[in-house]
């Protein structure tokens, strides 16, 4: 219990005690009494308050204001405990009595605390200062509050360093305004906005300190002889535009005495010895993929809000509004300066308006404080005054820049704004005078640095190179830089002879997505009626294939028809050879790409077809091998076995033909996986593991997949053999692997080919649900970030598979269906058999036996078309089961000798293929119906041979269900005479490998 004068107040219990008498209070105005109690007589801002006491929630301002009058009415005469600071906030006194327990002592810990606050604030009022008096709360700086009060404690003089607009002076103000009680002698602001000379300066501080005109005229040397035996603290207000002059004042109030601290603000350092640089960084602002409840919680947004809603308390809130206002704040990189006019127009013209002119910025964002200087009016006005304190080489320098979408090196710099007029000396000093001037971002990571320019800057720049009619000139350079960068870096042997760190995966892959903006700029700029035509050929062919090298392979099929029909439209029909291998080029990074987001549909395919027939016609041994690749990886897609595994022994015969030693090693991978899908998985194992022997060898010579990890998908393909084979918890260990491989690679193709391919499937198979969830949420996200389609409809259909384990109503088979008719759309059909075969079963327990037996019979029918075996073990065991739902299994009717032989042909196809993990499941349904049918000694021998054949994985579902009917049908064989004359044996239905080939309509 705490006591405050006539108050009591319990925190855990939320009671609030006036003279002894319980007193009704909302549970909103009790959490802000509880707020100001915490705080220990410190200033509570409104902000905080709000984030305390509706952390969860968006309220306006005026909510507070209720809340906080029906608090002071409760409180009566006490309610002069909470003082109300002017647009900052609330604070607790200790104006009537002591803060004591319940007990009667004071506590040792709130009441001084709170007195000392109290104090403080007193004390400070009587220390001379020209601070404002009052500012809107400071929101996003507490960090730099705190940095900066620990710099000045350690150095005598700090320079707040930033673009125009970031909130130097706001911050420096409010950190003298902190630390008035440490300077008893004075904390004084010292503006230079309207100086302009020595003279000025010298005359704007002896306004701002007080200096008597009685003592003489102020000096320098005055400063220094008067000044030494205080302890005050001087603000030195945007000092940029009198570098020398300010410097001067600085240095002398430094030489006057060991009290003197001095702290600057400029866009650029004062450059003097003891001088301590702290920049100014933008306030927090929303990443693309945040919640609405994270974007809430950017110190831009907050501001955003905070001003907007100054002006209007209506300002909208929903959802939509909340996530406009973060891209607002982004895109103006969280420069306060900006938010605020922003915020302002937001408040009366909308925020979705707003968001949709933003590219209009400097006519959109003006109106500021009529109070605050001219430049800080318009955005525009404040930039107008950065860029009249350069110079000729620096102007330039910063113009031509603005065409960088994103970093740059100094290399590129000189590569881009370098010319006849400007030398690369120039550039180069210029670069560093707009980094020191706080108009270029500089980062320095591993010894390199690296260059940006704010969006709002860059913006301003490509206004003054269109000004001075600069714009197509330096837009070539940029296009010509960017070509030159690709044809040095996209080769494997180039990335190889740059060294072990640079040829590492993931540092290739950020640096390549570190210049996609820029990339994709020159490129819709060389496409485009204004650009160059051989540029755009030669950079489209670099582009497209680099967008597939990164997965992004939607973005990969845009681009390459935007370059084709360019191509196209300059060429016509004919072309010379040049522009023939340029299509054909196109093409391969088209019909690539294709295969993930269309699937390998018709187009496809006739996208392969001319590639093949212009890598022939050309005589390009290297994009032929590449055409048989995609048509193999099309044909493999698309669930044609027979084509697949044909394309693959062309691609393995063209590679021995032209002594392709790396083309040698993938023909095994090709074969290995056709085989496994055309049925033969002994022979896919050898092709396979042969491979694998010299995957880490491999030197990809494909004209594209370099970046892909060979390896990890052999690896995947290798695991789903090993579970089919019996290998259950190794081929487990190694599909999971291959996921960590793959994501740690940052590939998105190899990542949903390992998920599709291996993990997902054999998670499923194993009954490992929870994994399963996990994986089809991994493929789920990755797919939807890059736009690969296939894998989507993918995860789609393996998340309706999941569910059916628990659901089979009309609603969850319905949106199963669903899944598979997008598959089908797509033509993909890799996976189809395992997933129809699961849906078919989901029908059947659902009652719909007629359409279950309909659709296992038509995914036969097309697994015999295309040769796509690798499933059809299954496939007949579903379909046995399900003619065994309606029929008397102990009579000897036709429905139960139907389903016999379907089991029976999974049991022979299980044992033709070396699928032991299969041939278990087949084994439990034959020796089931074998049971059934008074034949137990023979289901005993049957299943314990299928058992035997397993190792691995002998605490899955199939394994435990297998061992319960070996222990019934052993029960069963004890009980019955084998010697004894069956009723019916000499009709019962032949033994495994003579079984009665079914019907062709009966669909087995």
């Amino acid at each position: 219990m705490i006591r405050i004068g006539p108050l009591q107040v319990d925190l855990t219990s939320r009671e609030l005690l006036l003279d002894g008498q319980p007193v009704r209070i909302g549970s909103r105005a009790f959490d802000m009494f509880a707020v100001l109690i915490a705080a220990k007589g410190e200033l509570v801002s409104k902000n905080d308050m709000l984030k305390e006491v509706w952390p969860d929630t968006i309220v306006e301002e005026n909510n507070l204001q209720v809340h906080m009058s029906a608090l002071r009415k409760v409180l009566g005469e006490s309610r002069g405990l909470i003082q109300t600071v002017s647009g900052r906030g609330y604070r607790l006194v200790a104006r009537q009595s002591p803060v004591q327990h319940a007990s009667g002592v004071t506590l040792s810990g709130f009441g001084r605390d709170l007195q000392a606050a109290n104090d403080r604030q007193s004390a400070a009022a009587h220390i001379p200062h020209n601070l404002p008096a009052s500012f809107s709360p400071l929101i996003g700086r507490d960090d730099a509050l705190r940095d900066v009060a620990q710099a000045l404690a350690s150095a005598r003089h700090v320079t707040l360093l930033g673009a125009g607009g970031i909130g130097k002076t706001r911050l420096a103000v409010e950190v003298a305004r902190r630390l008035l009680d440490a300077y008893p002698d004075g904390v004084y602001l010292i503006p230079l906005a309207s100086t302009s000379d020595a003279n000025s300066v010298l005359a704007m501080f002896a306004a701002s300190v007080g200096v008597s005109k009685a003592s003489g005229p102020l000096t320098l040397t005055r400063v220094s002889s008067e000044w030494g035996e205080r302890r005050v603290l001087c603000v030195i207000d945007n000092c940029e535009h009198v570098l020398g002059p300010a410097a001067e004042l600085a240095d002398a109030l430094l030489n006057a005495g060991p009290g003197v601290r001095v702290l600057t603000t400029s866009r650029e350092p004062l450059r003097l010895a003891q001088e301590h640089l702290y920049w100014v960084a933008s306030l927090d602002v929303p990443a693309h993929d945040d919640q609405s409840q994270q974007v809430l919680e950017r110190s831009a947004v907050q501001l955003f809000l905070s001003r907007a809603r100054a002006m209007d308390a209506r300002f909208s809130s929903d959802e939509r509004s909340i996530q406009l206002t973060g891209t607002v704040c982004r895109r103006l990189d969280g420069i306060p300066l900006a938010i605020e006019l922003a915020a302002a127009r937001a408040a009366t013209l909308g925020i979705e308006t707003l968001a949709d002119h933003l590219d209009d910025r400097f006519d959109m964002l003006t109106g500021g404080n009529r109070t605050a200087l001219p430049r800080h009016q318009t955005l525009k006005a404040t930039l107008d005054w950065s860029h009249g304190l350069l110079d000729d080489a620096e102007r330039a320098t910063l113009r031509r820049l603005g065409i960088f979408v994103n970093s740059f090196s100094i290399d590129a710099a000189i590569a881009v704004a370098a010319d006849s007029g400007l030398q690369q000396a120039a550039v180069i000093a210029a670069v560093s005078g707009l980094v020191e001037k706080s108009l270029v971002v500089a980062r320095v990571e591993r010894g390199k640095a690296s260059y940006r320019l704010l969006e709002t800057t860059r913006a301003y720049a490509l206004q003054k190179l269109d000004d001075n009619g600069e714009r197509r000139a330096v837009t070539l350079n940029h296009a010509r830089y960017f070509t030159g960068l690709l044809e040095r870096h996209m080769s494997a042997e180039a990335r190889l002879s740059e060294g072990d760190a640079d040829a590492d995966a993931d540092r290739w892959h950020a640096r390549m997505r570190g210049w996609l903006d820029d990339l994709r700029a020159a490129l819709g700029w060389a496409l485009s009626s204004k650009g160059d035509d051989a540029l755009a050929e030669k950079l489209a062919v670099k582009v497209v294939g680099l967008l597939y090298e990164l997965s992004l392979v939607d973005e990969c099929c845009a681009w390459a028809r935007r370059a084709l029909e360019s191509v196209a439209h300059t060429h016509g029909a004919s072309g010379s050879t040049r522009h023939l291998r340029v299509r054909m080029q196109l093409l391969a990074a088209l019909g690539a790409a294709l295969v993930y987001v269309n699937g390998p549909n018709r187009e496809t395919l006739a996208v392969w077809a001319e590639v093949l027939a212009l890598a022939i016609a050309l005589a390009d041994r290297a994009f032929e091998a590449r055409a048989l690749w995609g048509m193999w990886n099309a044909s493999q897609s698309s669930g044609a076995a027979r084509n697949a595994l044909a394309f693959a022994h062309r691609f393995a015969s063209l590679a021995a033909q032209t002594g392709d030693t790396s083309n040698g090693i993938l023909a095994a991978r090709l074969l290995g996986i056709a085989w496994h899908y055309a049925g033969n998985q002994q022979q896919a194992r050898a092709s396979l593991e042969r491979f694998l022997l010299q995957a880490d060898t491999l030197q990809h010579g494909l004209p594209l997949g370099q970046s892909i990890d060979q390896g990890v998908v052999g690896r995947a393909t290798l695991a789903r053999l090993l579970w089919f084979q019996g290998a259950r918890d190794e081929a487990l260990d190694l599909a999971q692997a291959c996921v960590a491989s793959a994501c740690a690679e940052d590939q998105a193709i190899v990542t949903c080919y390992v998920l599709v391919e291996a993990e997902i499937p054999l998670a499923l198979l194993s009954g490992q649900r929870e994994r399963a969830a996990d994986a089809i949420a991994l493929l789920r996200d990755v797919s939807a970030r890059t736009g690969l389609g296939v894998s989507q409809a993918c995860a789609r259909c393996f998340q309706e598979y999941l569910r059916s384990f628990d659901d089979v109503s009309p609603a969850r088979l319905q949106a199963f269906r669903a899944a598979l008719d997008e598959l089908d759309a797509l033509e993909y059909a890799a996976q189809r058999a395992m997933l129809v075969a699961q849906y078919a079963l989901a029908l059947g327990r659902a009652g719909r036996r007629e359409e279950a037996i309909a659709a296992v019979t038509r995914a036969l029918a097309q697994c015999d078309e295309s040769g796509d075996h690798w499933y059809v073990v299954e496939l007949r065991r579903v379909q046995g089961e399900l003619l065994l739902q309606d029929a008397n299994v102990f009579s000897i009717g036709s429905a139960a000798m139907d389903a016999n032989a379907c089991l029976t042909a999974a049991m022979e196809e299980s044992l033709a293929q070396g699928c032991a993990s299969l041939q278990l499941r087949a084994a439990t349904s034959l020796g089931r119906l074998w049971c059934a049918q008074g034949r137990a000694a023979d289901a005993v021998r049957l299943i314990e041979s299928a058992c035997a054949k397993l190792t691995q994985g002998l605490d899955f579902d199939d394994f435990q269900a297998a061992l319960q009917l070996l222990e019934t049908a052993r029960a069963s064989a004890a009980m019955v005479p084998q010697c004894a004359h069956r009723e019916g044996e000499a009709s019962a239905p032949p033994p495994v490998g003579r079984s009665r080939q079914p019907r062709v309509s009966e669909g087995c």
